[in-house]
């Protein structure tokens, strides 16, 4: 198999996100690069520049805003390319061992405890993002959930995992009040409507439910049994309700949410809903994004420039219209080069809207998309790209490798 250009490509793929996109120092996945030397992360922010919440709160274009999203499904990754590739199995195993000590940076680096924040950065080890979201949240969880389930957990890992997953529960629990508009507070103190939790929209209703039934499964603590069934109905409900318009992320987070919730706790409920979304994300994966990278035939090699030397400063607006937050800072917004966010969305789309498919519960994709998402995986020039998105396409690779292997009843190779 050494010589088919698929399993090239995974191999190459894995390559690009071991050894350039993670950075040892923090055990993290940052979002894109600057260069692919030693001076690849030298434009993220200065301690001193995140401390002052610049340029926004949430680090929004610096290139480390998506640091827990990375590492759910980079700890994905390495549990199915270990299942698939059996001889991949120590360097899967220690390079997701380091992914859980990022994972676990992330919600203590900064002394309150269950607050999982994006980044951290990679020159102090310490200096983070105030606010977070509940997307980061989910990944967070979703990758602890895999890796504690995974051949590769030890005992005192697994200890770990259960006192993480239970801090993020009692801040939920502690902080999820209409005092604070249902939000967990940013670390500065504040409600914002990323890390809002409840009167949220129908793909969002379901991630406190899912923190807290995480919670009890893992530690048999009735008490988080309680507040999931507390929450489960009305949930439920919501999670049915209709959108005039999903994007990628909405359709890809809520469907694994669906399949969590659904390994947890099989119900009929879920897998409805599943079916809905499901059909959406694969009328969006078969008539928009993967036309657009099938189409494409210009250059993927763009890297990211220092989000302070752009030209291009954006102030942004709340929803009310305001520029100020709660927090009284102004939110500014650094735009790459031309180019650079398509050619990003071109790659990671896909991979996200086909992991959402294969993740499905008791969703069935058809072999004429398994086989056209297959050839399109080989399209990107990944040697060049410079961005996570790659991280998207090779978690969808490789469930789509893990259900041709199901439906040909085959097991583990080598490639």
């Amino acid at each position: 198999m050494e010589n088919d250009p698929f399993y090239q490509t995974l191999n190459l793929v894995w390559e690009r996100i071991t050894h350039l996109l993670f950075c040892e120092r923090s055990c993290l996945i940052y979002d894109y690069l600057g260069s692919f030397d030693e001076h690849r992360f030298d434009f993220l922010p200065l301690p001193e520049e995140i401390q002052r919440g610049f340029p926004n709160n949430k680090g929004y274009s610096t290139g480390m805003e998506d640091s827990m999203l990375n590492a759910g499904m980079a700890i994905d990754i390495c549990i199915l390319r270990a299942e698939l590739f059996p001889e991949t199995y120590g360097e899967c195993a220690e390079f997701a061992g380091k992914l859980l000590k990022g994972m676990d940076l992330c919600a203590t680096v900064h002394g309150r405890y269950g607050y999982i924040v994006r980044s951290v950065s990679h020159r102090d080890g310490k200096s983070c993002y105030s606010c977070s979201s509940r997307d980061q949240m989910t990944f967070w969880i979703w990758g602890l959930w895999r890796y504690f389930h995974s051949s590769f957990s030890s005992g005192k890992e697994r200890e770990r995992i259960r006192e993480l997953v239970v801090m993020l529960a009692e801040r939920g629990e502690k902080e999820v009040i209409p005092e604070n508009d249902w939000s967990i507070l940013t670390l500065d103190g504040y409600p914002d409507i990323l890390n809002k939790m409840d009167h949220v929209q129908p793909h969002e209703i379901l991630r406190l439910p899912m923190f807290y039934r995480v919670a009890f499964a893992l530690t048999g603590d009735r008490h988080w049994e309680r507040c999931y069934h507390r929450l489960l109905p009305r949930a439920l409900s919501e999670a049915e309700g209709s959108k005039p318009w999903w994007n990628h992320f909405e359709l890809s987070q809520f469907l694994l949410t669906l399949s969590l919730c659904q390994e947890m706790d099989p119900r009929p409920e879920f897998v409805r809903i599943a079916r809905t979304i499901a059909s959406i994300a694969e009328q969006n994966l078969r008539e928009d994004a993967l036309p657009r990278l099938e189409q494409w035939n210009g250059r993927w090699s763009i890297p990211a420039i220092c989000w302070k030397d752009s030209q291009n400063i954006v102030l942004a607006r709340q929803g009310n219209g305001n520029v100020i937050g709660a927090d009284g800072r102004l939110d500014l917004r650094m735009r790459q080069r031309p180019g650079f966010a398509e050619r990003m969305d071109l790659v990671r789309i896909p991979g996200n809207l086909m992991t959402g498919l294969l993740l499905a519960p008791d969703y069935p994709v058809d072999d004429s998309l398994l086989t056209r998402f297959r050839q399109a995986f080989l399209l990107p020039e990944y040697s060049g790209i410079y961005t996570c998105a790659m991280i998207n396409m090779l978690n969808a690779a490789l469930l789509l490798l893990r259900e041709l292997r199901r439906k040909s009843g085959c097991s583990g190779s080598s490639s």
